[in-house]
């Protein structure tokens, strides 16, 4: 038999008052974070890249071409001036590997005095002393080292020698006195059993700990063979959501869709009419297209870190974020909850959650299809509404 009350009041009433307050925040939300791919170029050829970065080495010739088609450091300034006037406030420069570029130090300098908040993203394979306290002295405020696993299974996905370079990033930043020093891991089948280990790690260095979920595009594309088990994908969750209530939610950050549906104290506040439904009051599960989107390596909007369709005319060169943020078919789709088909569309949770949209796109081909990888009972979720869209 279904559930009757969620956070503590009937399930009409939960979804009532989660939707008016979901269509409220959507009409007030601003591009708040971004996801920038300042290359395509990799020093290396990780078997998990969902950016399908192309690796750099004389032996790969075609490869050698590609720096050419990059940005400009001009072009990105422009860039950063375009989304800063959008209402951008945090940016994470990712790749490729963005330590590819000479000129990362100016384009991170350049974000932080413009009041952004600046992250990065790298394999830490080329991170030195040198390096570490030039982009902290430029205004970069945050940093993910991409670790996935242990010695073993780090190496077996990013390459020999690769490991102990990574770690060290991590104490190198730490050491600099970054405040904000990330040990990022994509978790798939293949190092599942790594995840607490690597969590210890974590304590030992003194650093914070974030999962992805690994998927299957980029380098890896068709490798469904290594996406997590449902069973590993709710114990991973629980796991990390324990982890996170003795360490905080600053110390550990997951992919933490679905566990809404156990988490009875969340689900109250959420749906708290009295509350706002603002980005930090009130929590609209996946927020790409919402309050995120990406930038890729030539300039261009899509909706996502990990979806790269694009918003037709979305070149920031040529034309500003307000307007594809607000004219954008796509985006305007993926807002639109009332677009979302088979078990999502029906969901109790779908205004608070909205499942996986890339997961959804990756496995099913469409944006809008039922997240594939959610384990929530459809008996739990079910409930017949209106599905008109409140603007």
């Amino acid at each position: 038999m279904g559930i009757t009350k969620i956070g503590g009041i009937g399930r009409k009433n939960f979804l009532d008052i989660t939707k008016t307050k979901y269509y409220r925040a959507v009409n007030q939300a601003k591009p708040m974070f971004a996801w920038f791919s300042l290359t395509e170029d990799c020093n290396l050829a990780c078997r998990f890249c969902f950016a399908d970065a192309q690796l750099c080495s004389k032996k790969n010739k075609s490869a050698q071409k590609k720096p050419d088609k990059n940005l400009s450091t001009e072009q990105i300034f422009k860039i950063l001036d375009n989304v800063s006037k959008a209402g951008t406030t945090a940016i994470q420069f990712a790749g490729g590997e963005p330590l590819l570029r000479p000129d990362l130090t100016d384009i991170v300098s350049y974000a932080a005095k413009k009041n952004i908040y600046v992250a990065l993203n790298t394999n830490g394979t080329m991170i030195d002393e040198q390096s570490a306290s030039s982009l902290i002295r430029a205004g970069l405020s945050q940093v993910k080292v991409s670790i996935d696993g242990l010695k073993t299974n780090h190496e077996w996905n990013r390459g020999k020698n690769t490991f102990d370079k990574a770690v060290n990033a991590l104490r190198l930043f730490r050491n600099h006195g970054l405040g904000s020093v990330y040990l990022i891991m994509t978790l798939s089948n293949v190092n599942f059993d790594d995840l607490v280990p690597l969590l210890n790690l974590t304590k030992k260095l003194r650093v914070q700990f974030i999962m992805v979920e690994f998927l299957p595009v980029g380098h890896s594309i068709g490798k469904h063979k290594w996406s997590l088990s449902t069973e590993q994908r709710r114990e991973a969750q629980h796991i990390l959501y324990e982890e996170q209530k003795k360490r905080g939610l600053d110390k550990i950050q997951f992919e933490n869709r679905y566990i809404i549906s156990e988490q009875e104290l969340t689900k109250k506040m959420l749906a708290d009419p009295e509350l706002p439904s603002d980005f930090f009051n009130f929590g609209v599960g996946c927020i790409s297209g919402i309050y995120s989107y990406m930038i890729t390596s030539e300039g261009r909007v899509a909706t996502g870190c990990l979806i790269h369709q694009e918003i037709e005319n979305s070149n920031l060169l040529k034309r500003s974020l307000t307007e594809i943020w607000t004219e954008g078919e796509l985006f305007k789709k993926l807002r639109n909850r009332e677009n979302l088909q088979g078990k999502c569309g029906k969901c109790i949770y779908r205004y608070v959650c909205g499942g996986c949209r890339r997961s959804a796109f990756i496995q099913t081909g469409d944006f809008m299809q039922s997240d594939p990888n959610c384990w929530v009972r459809t008996e739990d979720t079910n409930e017949t509404t209106s599905r008109s869209y409140n603007s």
